[in-house]
């Protein structure tokens, strides 16, 4: 008797449980995507200075480099405001013999010796002035020129809200068209970046003007720069139950 009581308190247990989870299953539901974004000023620019020196005698070329890049190094440094999150920091260091071929035969040419820094520049607005300081004080070129933005948290933050409100809207207005309504949240999935194809490239002009420009001209050189804008978007994947 007691054995027939646990089989079917048990029976009834599991097709309690089968009931519950068939309902949930019926309930209908309706999934919506919705996206929102916008457009960004970049306010944090990354870029990086090489100077490079030549010579037949490569502790003629290390010397020549070495100078060569502690007076960029200076001058871009006295342009920097650390307080406000610029930074500036050796990134590569190289020497390499040139050859070239003639008649046949490998003939030694010179040392190349190349030397690099890295800026972090929280000012955009003085992008273009800092440029043309390391031009026109011993940097050769400039390379790796892009933008992005301090703190994307907020930014994010407010995209993800008004996709979530565009999703909802879009869902009730679904559902009215199927003649039903908005019974509860079934799912709900947010995302939030920047779309890569809308990162923008910086414009270098007339840079080898301000690269043979005299460091000690009093005339203030800038080197025009665009900066574009950074697109950041949030994408919402939601289901909603609808009765």
């Amino acid at each position: 008797m007691k054995k027939a009581l646990i089989f079917t308190l048990a029976l009834y247990i599991a097709l309690s449980t089968t009931c519950a989870f068939t309902a949930e299953e019926d309930r209908g539901y309706i999934g919506i995507t919705t996206r929102a974004e916008q457009e960004f000023a970049p306010n944090v620019a990354n870029f990086k200075f090489y100077i490079e020196t030549s010579d037949k005698d490569l502790d003629m070329a290390t010397e020549k480099n070495k100078q060569e890049t502690q007076k960029a190094l200076e001058a871009v440094k006295k342009e920097l405001d650390g307080a406000k999150g610029d930074s500036i920091k050796t990134i590569n260091f190289s020497a390499n013999p040139e050859y070239r071929y003639k008649n046949g035969k490998k003939e030694f040419v010179q040392y190349n010796v190349t030397n690099g820094f890295q800026v972090t520049l929280k000012n955009t607005d003085n992008l273009g002035k800092i440029i043309s300081k390391g031009l026109q004080n011993g940097a050769t070129r400039v390379d790796d020129l892009n933008f992005s933005l301090d703190n994307t948290h907020n930014a994010c933050n407010n995209l993800i809200k008004e996709a979530v409100s565009l999703s909802k809207t879009r869902a009730n207005e679904t559902a009215k068209a199927a003649g039903s309504y908005i019974t509860g949240i079934k799912s709900i999935n947010a995302s939030c970046s920047g779309d890569s194809t809308y990162y923008p490239q910086a414009r270098l002009m007339n840079s080898a003007k301000f690269a043979t420009t005299s460091a000690g001209d009093t005339a203030e050189s800038s080197v025009p720069t665009e900066l574009g804008t950074i697109k950041m978007f949030s994408t919402v994947n939601a289901q909603y139950f609808v009765k």
